[in-house]
């Protein structure tokens, strides 16, 4: 279970609050995913052959790409392609017209950290940077070709990889007999979305306590979205209460989303039905009332407006199920937040004061508090409590000792449990 710091004046945060509990930090992944299959490489023809990421979540900061016991009696006619999941048709080309005239024979790593590409003749197994010796191929159609696997970098991983095997000249064949594997390093991600089905975790889970107050209004933040389909992501909250808003069904189309912040606000417009859904903040959006999330999710009707929660406690687990309704497409969230609002009186703090002890005969306090929703009620030596502002100017103070309280008032009308207190002595 994850735990996220709360403050009754704003915002959930991942860290750097004393004495408030934070979540634990989200860790980069790396995963190696084979398609083992033999791989038969026909004459003057191109061959594909696929295989799926999925769940894995982060965006990519390295590629590395294995062809297994690879064989061809002319190596030069080869030419290999791998494309990402996604818009564009990303590729890049892996090699072509490399190892010479001769045959080939081994398992070939490409890496863009390796010492050297690969020669233009006589190539034996090891590990090399992607080579092209010599121009003039015949890209298969549709591709968007690079010549670095770091034009990967950044990008969603999920879904299917695809590798182009392309012989370019006649007379001779070969094979890649153990098939090719992918090898990704992604960075951090708190949800990661499938091609399809329930999220990993699911739900992702955010355990609050020991808030003051009722909710009076709250937000969400999805923080890093990555999908290559998006209208495939369902996103449902629920709160400690049972209470649920759908806060995503059936949007944002069928363009790439990459690396997006999306605010849920009941104030702010719907999310476009086909896209696309950039940065921004925007109502909970559903385009499907049928929608149903498996348990542990509760089952519906749901929730349309985040003023569900308007009036219950923020303490307690709060869950987040996420799940990709079609194939062949997903991706991954790296961080969430809720933005709460709570009736509960503030924390207030003395920012100016008068000396301990002085002759002057009146006095300015200037307080603030850690809410902005907050009024404020201050008590002067022995008089009753009565509203007031910052700064509190008091005059013709009597020589002797004085005393002011000062307490913030909650939207409710609750007041700070212990005022602060501010005294100080007038010398005759």
């Amino acid at each position: 279970m994850r735990r996220l710091a709360l403050m009754t004046a704003g915002v959930i945060t991942l860290g750097g609050l004393a004495g408030l509990a934070t979540a634990s930090p989200a860790q980069a992944a790396s995963g190696t995913f084979t398609n083992s299959a033999p791989i038969a490489i026909a004459d003057v023809a191109t061959v594909t052959r696929s295989v799926t990421v999925s769940p894995f979540g982060g965006s990519i900061t390295d590629v590395d790409v294995v062809l297994t016991n690879l064989s061809h009696t002319f190596a030069a006619d080869l030419d290999v392609y791998l494309r990402a999941p996604g818009d564009g048709n990303q590729a890049v080309k892996l090699m072509s017209d490399a190892c010479g005239g001769g045959p080939v024979n081994g398992t070939f790593t490409f890496d863009d950290e390796a010492a050297a590409g690969l020669p233009g003749a006589g190539c034996a197994s090891g590990s090399f940077r992607p080579t092209n010796v010599a121009e003039g191929d015949n890209t298969p159609a549709g591709l968007t070709v690079a010549a670095s696997l770091s034009a990967f970098d950044g990008r969603n991983p999920v879904g299917s990889w695809t590798l182009y095997v392309v012989d370019d000249a006649g007379g001779d064949v070969g094979t890649i007999n153990g098939g090719f594997s992918v090898r990704i390093t992604t960075e951090s991600s708190v949800i990661d979305v499938p091609v399809t089905g329930n999220a990993a975790p699911y739900p992702y889970q955010l355990d609050v306590s020991g808030q003051a107050g009722s909710i009076t209004d709250l937000d969400v933040r999805l923080n890093g979205v990555s999908h290559t389909w998006p209208t495939d992501l369902d996103v449902l909250l629920v709160g400690p209460t049972g209470a649920s808003t759908l806060l995503v069904s059936d949007t944002c189309g069928t363009g790439d989303v990459n690396d997006v912040d999306w605010r849920f606000d009941d104030s702010a417009p719907a999310m476009p039905t086909a896209g696309p859904c950039p940065t921004g903040t925007y109502r909970p959006t559903n385009n499907d009332n049928a929608e149903a999330f498996t348990p542990p999710a509760p089952a519906g009707p749901y929730g349309a407006a985040l003023s569900v929660f308007n009036g219950s406690a923020p303490n307690g687990t709060w869950r987040l199920f996420v799940t990709d309704d079609s194939n062949p497409d997903g991706g991954f969230v790296t961080s969430v937040d809720l933005v709460v609002k709570t009736d509960a009186p503030g924390n207030t703090t003395i920012t100016s004061k008068p000396k301990k002890v002085t002759t002057k005969r009146k006095a300015t306090i200037g307080f603030t508090a850690d809410k902005a929703e907050v009024t404020f009620q201050c008590k002067v030596d022995a008089k009753a409590w009565k509203a007031c502002s910052s700064p509190l100017k008091v005059k013709k103070l009597a020589p002797g000792k004085h005393k002011v309280k000062i307490r913030s008032v909650g939207t409710s009308g609750q007041v700070e449990t212990t005022p602060t207190v501010v005294k100080w002595k007038v010398r005759r």
